[in-house]
């Protein structure tokens, strides 16, 4: 049996749906395959420092399924946000139904005697006795493509634990799968993403009575978990209980920068992923120098920023890069790239400016290579979104100019 090692070692797994432009990537779920797993069943057990920010509109009190509000709230376009020219290009800034045994024991107490022709009848063989569906809410394993009560099971167990699925609909797809996967990786188990037998086992024993938290929750606990993200790298926006966008985007910078499963919400893989970062274990620079510096990720999709000497960052903000869609308008076309390489911030600009390739607005952009800038956006999706530049949250994008200055070394990384 796998005990989680701290009060403190959450997670969960479906990730929120971010409010996306035109050019952010989407893909269609793939439908499940088919696939039959043994069904050796096990009875389930029943376990169960603030970085104060002015208001810029984006409010915390969305359920994650949407960050951000598009770019109408404010005039703009929606989705158009990015890339600018160069300094010498820029013109301006269930009841259960009785089983066949039941009922063959019900009959059987309600009988009137019969003839002794139909009492010599045969009862029905012990192979089929045996075949009578049973349903008594035990888990047993089941696989990719199954669907049913078995499976319905097996999905309000994950939920139990904090590894929520999504809806509970007796369906066997992919973030039952995700899910299933996401609790493995903590237990130590293949990550399968089958429900087999060893993973039915664990499940059945797995104790956890840490927080359980998820987008929309307004409680206690979330002030908690509010206040623990702030002590580190994170911004939460304002503790105020209510888990809305901006807790939702400071638990996706933890979990992308943990590698696990990117949802949200708050469960026993988030505690583990917690762990980590207080070990030292993530966060860790990939350049050195002697002042503040930023590091961009494109693969994790974070900015982190770092002071000298330190090994962990001082903040880590989820973030939106560039698409790789070429666009066109009428005058301008682009390829969307976030360039790798060093660079420093170069120039500012206060407030909200139109780009001057008809491409959207940016919020008190940071310039560090030519047109490309670090930059507040309402729209800031999961996965690279941008025409080139590198989207922030609003709240965040309030105070980032203070926290690096001209001059401040930048560094992309694939």
């Amino acid at each position: 049996m796998y005990r989680a090692f701290c009060c403190s070692v959450l997670f969960a797994m479906t990730l929120p749906a971010a409010a996306c432009t035109s050019a952010q990537l989407e893909t269609a779920p793939i439908p499940d395959q088919s696939a039959t797993s043994a069904t050796t069943a096990v009875p389930a057990t029943t376990p169960t420092t603030d970085r104060p920010t002015a208001d810029t509109g984006s409010s915390d009190s969305a359920t994650g399924d949407s960050v951000g509000s598009s770019d109408d709230a404010r005039g703009g376009t929606p989705g158009r946000s990015e890339q600018e020219p160069s300094d010498d290009a820029t013109a301006d800034g269930g009841v259960d139904e009785p089983t066949s045994l039941t009922r063959a024991a019900e009959d059987s107490a309600n009988e009137v005697d019969a003839p002794d022709d139909e009492q010599a009848a045969p009862n029905a063989s012990d192979d089929e006795q045996a075949l009578a569906p049973v349903d008594d809410g035990r888990l047993v394993a089941v696989g990719p493509g199954d669907d049913g009560n078995d499976v319905l099971i097996l999905q309000e167990r994950l939920a139990e634990l904090g590894f929520g699925p999504g809806t509970a609909d007796g369906d066997y797809g992919d973030g039952t799968e995700r899910s299933v996967r996401a609790f493995q990786t903590l237990t130590g188990l293949n990550q399968s993403g089958e429900a087999d037998e060893e993973t039915i086992v664990e499940l059945a024993s797995f104790e956890y009575d840490g927080l359980s938290l998820s987008a929309g929750d307004d409680n206690a606990g979330v002030e908690t978990l509010q206040k623990r993200l702030a002590s580190g790298p994170f911004d939460p926006g304002t503790t105020d209980g209510g888990y809305g966008t901006k807790t939702v985007e400071a638990v996706w910078a933890l979990e992308k920068l943990a590698g696990v499963p990117v949802d949200g919400n708050w469960g026993p893989l988030d505690e583990y992923a917690w762990q980590q970062l207080s070990d030292g274990k993530i966060g860790t620079p990939e350049r050195d120098h002697d002042q503040r510096w930023v590091e961009v990720d494109l693969s994790e999709q974070l900015v982190k920023i770092y002071d000298p000497g330190a090994k962990t960052p001082t903040l880590v903000s989820h973030v939106s890069t560039g698409s790789g869609i070429a666009w066109e308008n009428e005058e301008y076309s682009g390829s969307s790239i976030t360039p790798l390489g060093d660079f420093h911030v170069e120039r500012r600009i206060n407030g909200w400016r139109e780009s001057s390739l008809d491409i959207g607005r940016l919020y008190n952009p940071l310039y560090f290579n030519g047109g490309i800038a670090f930059h507040g956006s309402e729209s800031v999706p999961l996965g690279p979104a941008s025409h080139g530049c590198v989207r922030v949250p609003m709240h965040i994008a309030e105070y980032l100019p203070a926290e690096i200055p001209d001059g401040t070394p930048v560094h992309v990384l694939p």
